[in-house]
């Protein structure tokens, strides 16, 4: 099965299932990113490896491109997929943990005790079980994914003694933060990666790479980079930097190069 049917173009991911049922374009994208932050604290609590925890939240922006989510709510189907991928990737946790990690971050409350045989510890068993079915047969059991992570930790290869290890981490670490936004359906595993470090060194003091330094990078238009970077940078400053007239002085803003 062909990967390509999981890319899309900007104007496609604006003719979803959710936008035809009624909801705005910028909705959907804040139940994008409500979604996948509940996954990501539901992961944490299960202290889960970020490798299974991207993957699930590319299997929740799959989904919600052949489904709705007037008809789905996110975070019934973010557990799902949460639960799908700790299969997927190997790392399993008892259905049990899951279902009280679901509930527990569901309703803000990590004290929170279930027994088995209460309702909200039934109906999250419920839900897991009876959506893990429709998440699978919605994505044609096409299970594969491509980490971006992976790709940048080539790319610290490839550009050895270009990057310091502490821009590797913050490009890292905007990887992660960039989860809630639909970049998996948009742009390849290479290009997210080379935009995050080139963000990344941008946002640092000390770390600068050489004018050819996109050389050595295989299938990746350079001009996407740059766009793909300001896209990054303005999602990290409206969902991680608190608003305010100063906020914006300290993140330069990632300039496009005058030959592309």
């Amino acid at each position: 099965m062909s990967i390509a049917q999981w890319y899309f173009t900007k104007e496609e991911i604006q003719d979803t299932p959710t936008i035809l049922d009624g909801k705005s374009f910028e909705q959907e994208q804040i139940d994008r990113i409500k979604g996948c932050h509940y996954l990501l604290s539901v992961g944490a609590k299960l202290n889960l490896p970020q490798l299974v925890v991207v993957t699930a939240t590319t299997y929740f922006h799959r989904f919600f491109m052949r489904q709705s989510m007037v008809r789905y709510h996110v975070y019934d189907i973010a557990a799902t997929c949460l639960f799908v991928a700790t299969k997927v990737e190997e790392c399993t946790r008892r259905l049990r943990d899951i279902v009280v990690a679901c509930a527990q971050k569901g309703q803000k409350n990590d004290k929170l005790k279930l027994e088995e045989d209460s309702k909200d510890f039934i109906r999250w068993k419920e839900t897991l079980l009876h959506n893990e079915l429709i998440v699978l047969d919605t994505l044609c059991f096409d299970l594969s994914v491509e980490h971006p992570h992976l790709s940048l930790l080539e790319l610290e290869n490839q550009l050895a003694g270009q990057v310091s290890s502490s821009s590797i981490r913050k490009a890292w670490m905007l990887l992660y933060q960039s989860l809630g936004a639909p970049l998996c359906l948009l742009y390849k595993p290479k290009l997210v990666a080379a935009a995050a470090l080139l963000l990344a060194t941008s946002l640092s003091s000390t770390d600068k790479l050489n004018e050819n330094w996109f050389e050595s990078l295989i299938d990746v238009e350079i001009g996407q980079v740059y766009e793909l970077a300001v896209e990054m940078l303005e999602h990290y400053r409206e969902h991680y930097l608190v608003k305010s007239s100063t906020a914006t002085s300290h993140f330069p803003l990632v300039t496009t190069p005058c030959t592309i």
